[in-house]
């Protein structure tokens, strides 16, 4: 019988054209997984990877991700969210690059994506099965603190699922996954710094309501810190084959350079190509 093998996506922005260059060579040499498990701009990502739309992500990086209505402090002031996702979900996705929502569905690939729960400060999974038109499990695992508003899914609160849990590899393992391929969107340097990405005294105040909420916030570093540790240990044992970008990529939160997003998507492609002998083994081992 063979080893189950998940695919786990990291989040990360606009970092995120690094796992859509990832996945199109996946889809270029039919590389396919029985689950994924990604949370934020992973899991926007993996939409078109179930989808089976070849370079759909990279279309949407370097045409739109420019355009104010996709990412903007623009829509910040006037919407609370950085991101559009009524331009993305709406528009975009059904008319200007229309989604196949119809090969998605009919998918047999178990997609979980990733949210952090405001009451329990826990990480909660959406499956494929679970999502309409709107997508918003993916809306909300998108969601990031103080750049985008609370999204609630069935009256329950819900943001970013990079929060609770940076790279969701343990809810793979969870359900039984033996081995896994993890794809990075930081290069085997980074580290954060201990503690939260924001100050105290912000998050405090601005999530009040909240107090699990705020100590995931609060610990967010040493999560991180801690999987990136897990997740090396479990590459040299050859219980996951990672693909992390082999030089830093340095793009701004709205970036706007589609040359500069392009160059990240064909690296991407390349550190992909250069990990599939070892991902295809990976998938073959009984």
């Amino acid at each position: 019988m063979a080893v189950s093998t998940g695919l786990v996506l990291e989040g990360g922005g606009l970092r995120g054209v690094y796992t859509a260059g990832v996945l199109d060579e996946f889809i270029k040499n039919k590389i396919q997984f029985p689950s994924v498990y990604a949370v934020s701009a992973g899991a926007c990502c993996s939409l078109s990877y179930l989808a089976g739309q070849y370079e759909r992500n990279k279309n949407i990086f370097y045409r739109y991700v420019p355009d104010d209505r996709y990412v903007s402090f623009k829509n910040l002031r006037t919407t609370g969210s950085l991101f559009g996702f009524d331009f993305i979900f709406g528009e975009l996705f059904h008319t200007l690059d229309p989604f196949d929502y119809d090969v998605f569905r009919k998918s047999k690939v178990n997609l979980m994506v990733g949210t952090t729960d405001l009451i329990t400060g826990t990480e909660s999974y959406f499956s494929n099965k679970d999502m309409d038109d709107r997508f918003l499990p993916v809306q909300a695992s998108s969601s990031l603190p103080f750049w985008s508003p609370i999204v609630w899914i069935n009256n329950h609160p819900y943001m970013d699922g990079g929060l609770a849990s940076p790279v969701p590899y343990e809810r793979s393992m969870q359900d039984g996954n033996e081995k896994n391929v993890v794809v990075l969107t930081r290069d085997l340097s980074y580290r954060k710094r201990f503690g939260p990405d924001y100050p105290r005294g912000l998050i405090h105040v601005h999530y009040r309501g909240y107090p699990n909420f705020v100590r995931t916030l609060e610990r967010r570093g040493d999560v991180y810190n801690r999987q990136m540790a897990v997740i090396r240990q479990q590459e040299r044992a050859g219980r996951m084959v990672v693909i992390r970008p082999t030089s830093p990529i340095n793009l701004g939160r709205c970036e706007k350079d589609a040359e500069k997003l392009l160059k990240v998507y064909h690296l991407g492609r390349r550190d992909a190509a250069a990990k599939l002998p070892a991902v295809k083994k990976l998938l073959m081992e009984k």
